[in-house]
């Protein structure tokens, strides 16, 4: 794509910004907000799922629901009314809900365990803020299958990682189906005075109509849902309790590999206090990670690491705070040491013990927010000094090698939210490792800042990095600049991001570019409510400009087109429309200053959904990709059907396949600092099967399998590299054992068996069972390198973990009685 051509694209974009910004002024954010007075009781109801006892009688019912989509603000169904009321004493807040429907039978109902809300099943949710500041919710969750689950909210971020002690039944019967809560005040925070000042929203889904309502209308064209709650009145004279809930767990492990059985105890404790009112907390005793989900592995041929998503409950529930800047990477902690491949071996020496991750001593954060809306996050976590155990084959003498220090983790956060829904907040990480080792700190500060219409999003952050190496102090900067309009149809956004030479956060954050600027413009065209045989449709318009920074050169540019659409019959499909720019890639050679010219090329995909209320339902996307003027193509397909057997069990198949020929890559580093290039073929498969049978909605047997494979075959023309990126002919030849070739196989399979037994306890038995291989043998098939995996030895490891709740204040009643 020539200059001329991005000129074009930009003034068409200009255009339609200017369109969009002549909304009319109707368009500000005026949100009426109902009122709904709660009522102080006496005695508790039995939460069984039927609120017709006496007790809910004098209770006000709330209703008149309104449709959030898909056709937003129409009002609710003649058949299907919704009704709540809800009831508070000294202990908790009780929740009733008439959920009525004219055909009960039609009434989906497919089983799941806790915070699998999104299933083929009706939900419930409440949805509560302790302290009216039209951002924050705890939300709670009840499928019309009797399932639970919670999350908290922050404008449009939900996180379902939130898991507090509550209790919901529900039932159904000829007129509909019906919910109780019992919500106890140790599972929210809100502040100590005479008159609380709540707001809460209901929501109700109804998966067979494809329909979603709320209580207090919620307009989708402007602002964002959580400013459209409703208020509650009444709630007065009531304490924060003490907050003590102690999670004490023991785990038992049998592993077996390559012929060597061991079997390991471990026994631990989780704590959650409330400081106060406003703050509570976390730590983990003696941590037991022993059962988190296995990582998706791949042959990573590229220049930055494979990162994987936090498996660790610690380090998922209730981290909403520590991602304000973005420098917070809780994988960071307990990773692969950082001196793991840099052993240095002396003649006839092995490596026989060389631990793949850090031990994490303990870990313990802090939470909350204030009355006056400050929000404070403390992280902390230590891990043990790790060392690699090296011996001699002649002698049998042994040593080590420190890989990574004894090292401290620390993140530390201030929020402070004012306005309707905006916040300026401060963060700083930091990484102490004990010795000559290098330690890293940064700091950011963000804006986020919406008008007092709704109309406008601006954001803003500023971010250093300082890591202390032996040789001296490395500060980078990182700076980040965006605008959106957040109402109408048509929501135009610019932004422009700056990393300069030396940024780095990765020590305890994650970054892969630097010296990089991009200018980036996007329009979207947003259709909300129903047209034709579609529900809603959108197509965005995406501009990038990417330069590198010292010295100043044009990378790469990109214009993008994305429609998507979603009919009333709840299919889904969509496509994307790249092209790029030639690209001079500043990372591919591993050689700072050396770019590597890429052709520009068009990328196209494609992908159809289709109705998961089905018992059988097909996910297909594809994609295609070609360089104009060369050799470099790729091809990707993937393929995924499910099938619902019935409400308990859920069967879902993947398999994906991807094909990338002749593309100029890296393969190693002459002697003279000269990188190596040439053309490499890429070719991987990967099968997944996950299902689950819920025997009820507190246990549940799951399995998880996964299979990847992946071959790289490099030509033997190798190339070096002009300065500008071209490729230059060289004499260079493979030397020694070094093939730059690979044969990748991994196979992972987990069957568990998990039982909620009382309400914050659980057992779950676990069977794991992983198959590894790797060598050089590029020009394996699938299946001649499928057979080749069978033959490595195969890990088998059963493990049986128990945790069980303890609330102190129902302790405390325990032992008066």
């Amino acid at each position: 794509m020539n200059h001329k051509s991005l000129f074009c694209l930009f003034i068409i974009l200009c255009f339609a910004f200017a369109k969009a910004q002549k909304a009319p002024t109707s368009d500000s954010l005026v949100i009426k907000r109902k009122i709904y007075q709660a009522t102080r009781v006496t005695t508790a109801p039995k939460i069984d799922g039927e609120p017709f006892e006496k007790f809910w009688d004098a209770i006000p019912t709330g209703g008149d629901f309104v449709m959030i989509q898909p056709t937003n603000g129409q009002k609710e169904r003649d058949t299907h009314k919704t009704e709540f009321k809800i009831a508070y004493d000294d202990n908790a807040l009780y929740v009733a809900a008439f959920l009525y429907d004219n055909h009960p039978e039609s009434i989906l109902r497919q089983f799941s365990q806790r915070d699998q809300i999104d299933v083929q099943a009706d939900v419930f949710g409440f949805y509560l803020n302790t302290y009216n500041n039209q951002i924050n919710q705890t939300r709670f969750f009840a499928t019309s299958a009797n399932a639970l689950g919670d999350a908290i909210a922050e404008g449009n971020r939900e996180d379902y990682s939130f898991n507090v002690v509550f209790k919901s039944e529900t039932s159904i019967n000829e007129s509909g189906w019906y919910v109780e809560m019992k919500i106890p005040y140790r599972t929210l925070r809100f502040p100590e005075i005479e008159q609380q000042d709540w707001s809460f929203q209901i929501i109700r889904r109804i998966r067979a109509l494809n329909e979603e309502y709320t209580y207090n209308f919620v307009d989708i064209t402007q602002g964002i849902s959580t400013q459209y709650d409703a208020i509650m009145t009444g709630v007065e004279k009531i304490n924060p309790p003490l907050r003590l809930n102690l999670y004490p767990y023991a785990t038992v492990i049998s592993d077996d590999f390559d012929g060597v059985h061991t079997n390991s105890y471990n026994a631990g404790m989780d704590l959650k206090y409330g400081i106060n009112d406003a703050f509570t907390l976390d730590a983990s005793l003696i941590p037991d990670f022993g059962q988190v989900a296995f990582d998706q592995v791949i042959l990573n041929l590229g220049p930055f690491e494979q990162l994987f998503g936090e498996n660790r409950a610690f380090f998922n529930e209730g981290t909403d705070l520590f991602n304000k800047g973005g420098i917070f990477f809780s994988r960071r902690i307990g990773q692969k040491p950082s001196g793991s491949e840099g052993i240095e071996l002396f003649d006839d020496e092995d490596i026989i013990n060389n631990p793949n991750n850090a031990q994490l001593l303990n870990a313990v954060k802090v939470t909350g927010r204030t009355k006056d809306r400050l929000g404070i996050g403390f992280l902390n976590a230590i891990t043990a000094k790790t060392e690699a155990t090296i011996e001699n084959r002649l002698t049998g003498e042994r040593r080590t090698q420190v890989t990574e220090a004894f090292t401290n983790y620390n993140m530390f956060v201030i929020d402070q939210q004012f306005s309707k829904n905006s916040s300026v907040a401060l963060s700083n990480a930091s990484t102490i490792r004990n010795g000559s080792f290098t330690d890293a700190n940064v700091t950011a500060l963000v804006l986020d800042h919406n008008d007092k219409n709704g109309a406008n999003s601006y954001r803003s952050e500023l971010k250093m990095s300082n890591r202390f190496t032996p040789t001296g102090t490395e500060t980078g900067f990182s700076i980040e600049a965006r605008w959106r309009k957040t109402i109408g149809k048509w929501r135009p956004s610019l932004a422009y991001f700056h990393r300069n030479k030396k940024w780095d956060p990765n020590d305890l954050g994650r970054n892969f570019q630097n010296n990089t600027r991009t200018f980036a413009a996007d329009l979207k065209y947003n259709q909300f409510t129903p047209i034709g045989i579609f529900n809603r449709f959108d197509i965005d318009f995406r501009i990038r400009h990417r330069r590198q920074i010292d010295p100043d050169l044009h990378t790469n540019s990109e214009f993008n087109i994305n429609p998507s659409f979603y009919t009333r019959e709840r299919l889904a499909f969509g496509a994307n429309f790249n092209l790029f720019s030639r690209e001079l890639n500043q990372f591919e050679a591993r050689k700072t200053g050396q770019v590597v010219r890429y052709e520009s090329r068009f990328f196209t995909s494609g992908f159809i959904s289709t109705d998961y209320r089905k018992k059988f339902a097909v996910d297909v996307r594809m994609s295609r990709s070609k360089r104009f003027n060369d050799v470099d193509e790729s091809y990707n397909f993937s393929f995924s059907p499910r099938y619902r057997f019935s409400d308990e069990f859920l069967l879902v198949y993947r398999m994906s396949w991807n094909k990338n020929d002749d593309r100029i890559s890296y393969v190693t580093t002459t002697d003279n600092e000269e990188p190596i290039v040439s053309r490499r073929d890429t070719h991987s498969v990967e099968n997944t099967l996950s299902g689950t049978y819920n025997f009820n909605n507190k246990e549940a047997l799951s399995l998880s399998f996964r299979n990847f494979w992946s071959r790289a075959t490099f030509s033997r023309d190798f190339n070096q590299l002009a300065q500008d990126g071209s490729l230059l002919p060289t004499d260079y030849i493979l030397s020694g054992d070094f093939d730059p070739n690979a044969n990748f196989n991994v196979w992972n399979l987990d069957l568990s068996y998990r039982w909620r037994f009382a309400p914050g306890s659980e057992a779950s038995l676990l069977y794991r069972n992983s198959i590894f291989n790797f060598n050089n043998q590029g020009d394996l098939a699938f299946q001649d390198s499928l057979d080749g995996l069978f033959r490595q030895p195969s890990r088998h490891n059963i493990s049986l973990r128990v945790t069980y709740f303890l609330d102190f204040n129902d302790a405390k009643r325990w032992f008066k009685a």
